[in-house]
């Protein structure tokens, strides 16, 4: 019996070299886990950064017609003082010499049941616009502050990014002949994968216009889920859409052909079908509906790891499309396990 397990016993030297092939990948991976979750800490602050800017802007904005009208409220209550004196209210008039400033003036309440209906409405329009005033300067000094909070957190990521780039170049170096050998291996079970994955696409999409399904669920959607879905949008589309880039190379911060990141990447695809998307994973997230792992369906959102800097495209079958990583690009590969965190739908 021990010869026969001696027989078929694996060489040590192939044995040794496997594992030091599965040591080499779960390096590979792990720098690659740390270098995406620095894109992804960089691509939540920048988007973040964006979001706030065009807040201020819009209360800038709101800001200026408030002053504008009180500005023009507060010159129409001025004449009406002019006219007050003309015709001899003094006692109205005494009221108001002694306040003293214009805004005590608008707050004095003792003198108003003696001004007409017209002029009672005039004042409270000022009280109205200097009280906006007031709350947008307040809201806008607030936006400012977060805006100069998320500007610097993005500059920090941008360098945390740049320091983990050096770092795994570091970590490999020296590796490379192994990495080749391992690039290759994976690019073989990578178009195994894409062939596979573009067949089933082909007969979900053949599925799903026979069935006319997908406006349906766009409209389930566009009523419950926190991201406008137009009605020709769906999930087929999506999937077959995702397969197109297969091949296409990583970029960090990347969102288009050129080069993606994995939320860019997913953003990049979800606006092909009409779905306005942020570029951050972790933002992406809170764009759709929760959906338990074993309920996913072809184009839902998978994420990865706590807090969330990964997002993937489900495309079915325990199956997903995402732009992997630093020399991988877009590929698909199994769901994992490990990693995984959480799933949403965009379009029902």
């Amino acid at each position: 019996m021990a010869v026969a397990d001696s027989a078929v016993a694996e060489p040590a030297a192939i044995t040794q070299a496997k594992q030091e092939a599965a040591a080499l990948r779960s390096l590979i991976d792990d720098v690659e886990d740390q270098l995406d979750a620095a894109i992804e800490e960089y691509n939540y602050a920048a988007a973040m950064l964006a979001q706030t800017t065009a807040d201020a802007e819009a209360t800038q904005a709101l800001l200026s017609q408030a002053e504008a009208d009180l500005q023009r409220v507060s010159a129409q209550l001025s004449e009406r003082l002019v006219e007050i004196y003309k015709y001899g209210q003094l006692g109205v008039l005494d009221a108001l010499l002694g306040c003293g400033s214009f805004s005590e003036l608008v707050d004095r309440v003792d003198w108003v049941e003696r001004l007409s209906g017209q002029d009672a409405q005039l004042l409270a329009e000022v009280r109205t616009y200097r009280d906006a005033k007031i709350a947008r300067s307040v809201e806008l000094a607030q936006q400012i502050e977060a805006q100069t909070t998320y500007a610097a957190e993005a500059e920090s990521a941008r360098v945390k990014v740049q320091e983990r780039l050096v770092a795994n170049e570091k970590a490999l170096t020296g590796k490379e002949a192994q990495i080749a050998q391992l690039v290759k291996e994976e690019a073989e079970r990578q178009a195994r994968l894409a062939a596979a994955a573009k067949k089933a696409a082909e007969e979900a999409a053949r599925k799903a216009q026979l069935a006319a399904r997908a406006k349906a669920r766009a409209r389930a959607a566009a009523q419950s889920a926190p991201v406008s879905v137009p009605a020709s949008a769906s999930t087929s589309d999506v999937v077959s859409i995702a397969l197109k880039y297969l091949g296409c190379k990583y970029m960090w911060a990347g969102s288009s052909p050129d080069g993606f990141d994995c939320s860019g990447f997913a953003m990049f695809i979800y606006k092909q079908v009409g779905v306005s998307l942020p570029h951050s994973s972790r933002m992406q997230y809170g764009c759709g509906v929760p959906v338990a792992r074993d309920s996913l369906q072809p184009g839902d959102l998978l994420f990865f790891y706590n807090p969330i800097h990964h997002v993937a495209i489900y495309i079915g079958d325990g199956k997903m499309v995402h732009a992997a990583g630093r020399g991988k690009g877009v590929r698909v590969d199994e769901v994992p396990t490990r990693s995984y965190n959480c799933a949403c739908r965009i379009i029902r």
